[in-house]
């Protein structure tokens, strides 16, 4: 979607972009994972890569990863853009090069010679700056927060009790949590109900939580939905009076589901791990937990729902926090910034 988005605006800030896609993973559970598809994916992506900097492009935005593989094939491009003299902005939309480097020696070189290769680093947050801090000087920092594409109109009304988890459903991204989090919470709010919308990554997991949610008896109020899209999507997303997101990834960076939350005007409660502390700010917008544990999720739930006015503030603070900080005419805006920095 930001890969989408973020030609869109290339080209609406008079660019002529050209996508590169690395065609590595096909689906979520590839993501990370060493295959011998992927290995000789390798050299047709350098292959493409130089017949376009024959061309003598102005300039490359490059989206950096720090999976080991394709880490070692970005540091490869990343040469590969130096010997051509290409001006590269590094867009990274992860966190934990900090943690790479501590492999050793030569994995700091590699992470420091991939990320001083640029003119420019984009990260999506001030909190994960610190990432790169130790590799680059801060002057070479930008910051581009994430948008969305704009929800239909005819998106569902907000519905209160209705609490929503909305990712893949993987324990790394609070699967577990929020489905006993939910269990704890209908014995003592008979007036919610709760629903799992994203993709079943690992089918083991899945069968055990509708197993969970079998044997407590409620089926009827704790619903797994299955991956939703389009319109089906938006209007699962705006229906919600919360949207919980107890996520305890290690890459987290700044995820794209809170900000669509917020683009419908729904608040979140979510961990305050990556960039996530710079989304979502304490009474305003929704709720941090430190940890994703069942009782603090269930406490910062009942916070932001137990009130009608509390529940209504929370969603007006959502829809401005989208409108000021994540809009697409903002995300627009600090492209022209970087570009013009460029330029200089």
């Amino acid at each position: 979607m930001i890969t989408k988005i973020l030609l869109e605006v290339l080209a609406e800030l008079g660019e002529a972009p050209v996508l590169i896609d690395r065609r590595f993973s096909r689906e979520i559970g590839e993501v990370g994972a060493l295959s011998a598809r992927k290995i000789a994916a390798a050299p047709a992506l350098a292959v493409r890569l130089i017949l376009v900097l024959l061309k003598r492009p102005r300039f490359c935005v490059f989206f950096c990863t720090n999976r080991s593989f394709s880490f070692l094939v970005d540091v490869v491009l990343g040469e590969l853009l130096r010997f051509f003299r290409i001006p590269t902005v590094n867009y990274i939309h992860t966190r934990g090069y900090s943690e790479l480097a501590e492999r050793g020696r030569i994995w700091r070189f590699l992470v420091s010679r991939l990320l001083r290769g640029a003119i420019a680093n984009v990260c999506l947050g001030e909190t994960l700056k610190a990432d790169l801090l130790p590799f680059v000087a801060e002057g070479t920092i930008s910051v581009v927060k994430n948008t969305v594409e704009v929800p239909p109109p005819e998106a569902g009304m907000r519905q209160r009790g209705h609490i929503l988890f909305l990712s893949n459903l993987l324990e790394e991204k609070g699967a577990d949590v929020f489905v006993e989090m939910a269990i704890e919470m209908c014995g003592i709010s008979p007036d919610r109900r709760f629903s799992l919308v994203g993709a079943p990554v690992d089918d083991g997991l899945l069968a055990e939580l509708r197993e969970r949610v079998r044997k407590s008896g409620l089926s009827g109020r704790i619903v797994f939905l299955g991956p939703l899209f389009g319109a089906e999507k938006w209007n699962a997303l705006a229906s919600a009076e919360v949207l919980v997101f107890p996520t305890r990834y290690r890459f987290e960076a700044q995820p794209l589901t809170i900000i669509e939350a917020f683009s419908v005007g729904v608040p979140v409660v979510a961990t305050n791990i990556g960039s996530i502390g710079d989304l979502v700010e304490d009474g305003v917008n929704g709720w941090l937990v430190a940890e994703a544990n069942v009782n603090s999720v269930k406490e910062a739930v009942l916070k932001a729902t137990s009130e009608p006015a509390t529940s209504d503030r929370l969603a007006v603070g959502a829809r401005r926090t989208f409108e000021q900080m994540y809009s697409r005419e903002v995300f627009r805006a600090e492209w022209s910034r970087v570009i013009a920095g460029m330029r200089k």
